[in-house]
């Protein structure tokens, strides 16, 4: 497995596969049309598309967000979020996700960032496991609701303890 950048024709595939993951936790049931906004996340920004493959074969993704326009949760240039994590269900328990996590935490280092940030719904426990697994303790004070039905927990890793 490897984990790199995104192709720009790899667009669609990453974005079916967030749906694809998504849909199957439960977690488009409150707001289908987030579908939309989930393929787009991270290609037309500054934002780094990070993608774990398996020869030709997306298994997972994740978005790479530095401070900025597009942060959801990330309150200062001190920190970087994480955004649209996903992996294909058929490559979930293959330390697909742990690669993508070290992938994005490592790149927050080299760039000396403080804090890695992000939100996940209620009912995606197996991200959530991932992630405190990683290190990430909830920040309960940043949990948000971006519509009625949708409850965000938010999350950070304090880098460099």
């Amino acid at each position: 497995m490897l984990i790199r950048t995104a192709l720009p024709s790899e667009r669609s595939t990453v974005g079916d596969l967030r749906v694809r993951a998504y849909r199957e936790q439960g977690a488009l049931e409150a707001s289908p049309s987030y579908g939309d906004i989930l393929r787009e996340l991270g290609w037309n920004t500054t934002d780094e598309v990070l993608v774990a493959v398996d020869g030709d074969t997306v298994l997972g993704t994740v978005v790479f967000v530095p401070w900025g326009p597009h942060c959801e949760v990330a309150q200062g240039p001190e920190e970087a979020e994480i955004r649209a994590f996903a992996v294909a269900p058929q490559a979930q328990r293959r330390g697909v996700g742990g690669a993508l996590v070290k992938a994005v935490l490592d790149r927050a280092e080299r760039e000396g960032l403080a804090r890695v940030v992000l939100c996940t719904q209620t009912v995606m426990t197996g991200a959530q496991r991932l992630y405190r697994r990683h290190g990430f303790v909830r920040l309960p004070e940043r949990d948000w609701t971006p519509l009625p039905g949708v409850w965000l927990l938010s999350y950070v890793l304090h880098l460099g303890e």
